[in-house]
């Protein structure tokens, strides 16, 4: 990596906890977190995934996705390596 540069912002102490326990189930400190995000955003000159709600509904009312959350907040889903999220 090159040259770094510090990065400050201002986030909702509750949500800071609740990410930083998902991103530890990942392997991962905010600061990797912040940089695969920087990443993802240049690589797809964008927003890496969709804003809308009516997707976030969508996602909800599907079995699998929501079977498959339940997992995830149980830790019984981790993924170290992207390789291993299931397509």
């Amino acid at each position: 990596m090159g040259t770094t540069t510090l990065l400050r912002a201002r986030v909702d102490r509750r949500r800071k906890i609740q990410a930083e326990k998902i991103l530890g189930r990942y392997g991962l400190t905010p600061a990797q977190a912040i940089n695969v995000f920087y990443a993802k955003v240049t690589e797809t000159d964008g927003l890496p995934f969709d804003l809308r709600p009516d997707e976030t509904t969508e996602l909800l009312a599907d079995p699998q996705f929501t079977a498959h959350l339940a997992k995830m907040k149980a830790g019984k889903v981790r993924y170290f390596d992207a390789a291993d999220v299931p397509e």
